[in-house]
């Protein structure tokens, strides 16, 4: 349902195929079956309200009600969406009994529609013509809207619940419905292997590298993730000996339903020779070896504007802190990055996006200079 039905010339709506509804008839049919079909600039403007039933589609009120709550939540930072902070693998079965009602009211907290759909029932989508309130199987439901659906527990089986938008189903949107003493089904024989595929699948993870190679050096980082974890690495190589090099690798767990905190453990390499090893930080430690590593342990916590805070501290004590902040749009193809940390280390730089894996770059880094080059993006 969408205003674009409304049109100056007859025709088929290009997204739907439904006959365009010429401008000039459509205020001669607001109202029409007592629908208001109010009109602004001649678009109109559709809801589920317009909606009623020919027949009475109520249940009756003496059986068993099994009332749900969900609450539609995630994020667009990393592509978590949940009922409730919980993904389909993170959540049980709902267990349902034949001959029940289930009433499920859905609160969408976040800020994506949610076209949420419901394999093998139709259900009510109550709405203010009560007892003939719409028969649906997709609900779209808005940002901030809550809705509330019923349907009759008359099937046999599991069936999936979840987000229509495909993405969102498989990053793990949704619940599966499961009938009390169901039958076993012959094209699943072995149901405890199906539940183990089915949640193999909306156990999304995915990779991606970003690698510099400029004049000065070459920087770059990786990340291993799924709904709930990452593993995190990143190097800095300097061209000429003096400039040293440093690398670190860590795995940790996002936590909230934002996942702003991420706390992990790790390691940390760094080679620094000459003068530079014998510097303070800010917080009046130094650095005593040329050459050393060690054990970290520490969190990041993305602040207000994506900039992302990070604090640190190795086996012998040494703290970092720093603040960065990559992919600062400019314009559509140019992007900022800034970085700066209590070791007196700071870096700002440019890249140019010219396709979806490569970018002209140039950045100047506190150890190794200005540089120039490109940067490969996976």
């Amino acid at each position: 349902m969408h205003p674009e039905v409304v049109s100056e010339k007859p025709g088929k709506c290009p997204k739907c195929g439904m006959d365009l509804v010429l401008k000039e008839s459509s205020n001669d049919k607001a109202g029409h079956g007592e629908m208001d079909m109010s009109t602004v600039n001649g678009i109109r403007t559709l809801n589920y309200n317009l909606l009623k039933s020919p027949e009475i589609t109520a249940f009756p009120t003496d059986g068993p009600l099994h009332t749900l709550h969900f609450q539609l939540e995630g994020n667009m930072n990393r592509y978590l969406w949940t009922l409730d902070n919980k993904t389909v693998t993170e959540s049980d079965k709902i267990l349902v009994r034949k001959g029940e009602v289930l009433r499920v009211i859905m609160t969408n907290n976040s800020m994506m529609r949610h076209p949420m759909h419901l394999h093998g029932h139709d259900f009510r989508v109550l709405n203010s013509h009560g007892e003939y309130s719409p028969l649906k199987n997709v609900l779209d439901i808005l940002p901030m809207e809550t809705d509330t659906i019923e349907f009759a527990a008359n099937q046999d089986g599991d069936w999936f619940f979840h987000c229509h938008i495909l993405y969102h189903m498989m990053a793990g949107m949704g619940r599966v419905f499961s009938y009390h003493n169901s039958a076993i089904n012959p094209q699943l024989p072995d149901k405890k292997e199906a539940w183990r595929m089915f949640k193999k699948d909306n156990r999304m993870a995915a990779f991606k590298a970003q690698v510099g190679l400029e004049s000065n050096g070459s920087d770059g980082e990786f990340m291993w993730m799924n709904q709930r974890y990452s593993l995190n690495g990143d190097w800095h190589i300097g061209v000429k000996s003096g400039h040293g090099h440093e690398g670190s690798l860590v795995f940790g767990r996002y936590l909230g339903k934002m996942q702003w905190m991420f706390p992990y453990l790790g390691a940390q390499y760094r080679y620094k020779p000459g003068g530079h090893v014998m510097e303070k930080n800010m917080f009046g430690q130094k650095t005593i070896h040329d050459s050393y590593w060690a054990p970290v342990a520490g969190f990041q916590y993305t602040l207000p504007w994506l900039m992302v805070a990070d604090v640190r501290v190795d086996l012998y004590g040494k703290v970092r802190f720093q603040l960065m902040r990559e992919d600062i749009p400019i314009s559509p193809r140019l992007r900022l990055n800034m970085m700066g940390n209590t070791d007196k280390e700071y870096m700002v730089g440019l890249r140019y996006i010219t396709t979806k894996w490569l970018a002209l770059s140039t950045h100047y880094d506190s150890d190794m200079n200005w540089g120039a080059g490109v940067t490969v993006i996976y």
